[in-house]
């Protein structure tokens, strides 16, 4: 069954139904931290989806921008946050993929290693993860 994501303060929570468990029937499977904020700002967006293993969530807009906002992953060296001066453990990235077309997106479709972005006269094939 579907999740659907609601705005919790800057955050966004995704939420999955579980009818069979009336006692019980929602269940929280991600948080994607300041996605809630992210969106608000963004005044062209029309689509907004996330990959099934919830590794990252995508924006898109009317015209040539897709927004990719990955979930935060061990950095591999020591980093330093300069205002705390606290270790950080954990990185998360964020990337624009500008389209080389002027046509509406029509259809936004996100899988676990790729993004799918259509148009009237173009399929775009955006490679988001390696695993």
């Amino acid at each position: 069954m579907p999740c659907f994501c609601l705005r919790h303060d800057v955050d966004a929570l995704v939420w999955q139904p579980r009818p069979d468990q009336p006692s019980d029937m929602w269940e929280h499977v991600a948080t994607f931290n300041a996605l809630g904020y992210v969106q608000a700002s963004k005044r062209d967006k029309k689509f907004a989806t996330c990959a099934p293993n919830f590794s990252y969530a995508t924006l898109g807009e009317c015209l040539r921008r897709a927004f990719i906002y990955r979930q935060p992953a061990p950095v591999e060296t020591v980093l330093f946050n300069r205002k705390q001066g606290r270790q950080v453990g954990q990185v998360a990235k964020q990337q624009v993929a500008s389209l080389d077309s002027d046509e509406p997106i029509l259809g936004f479709r996100a899988t676990n290693e790729r993004l799918y972005v259509l148009t009237s006269g173009r399929l775009f094939v955006l490679k988001v993860n390696n695993n």
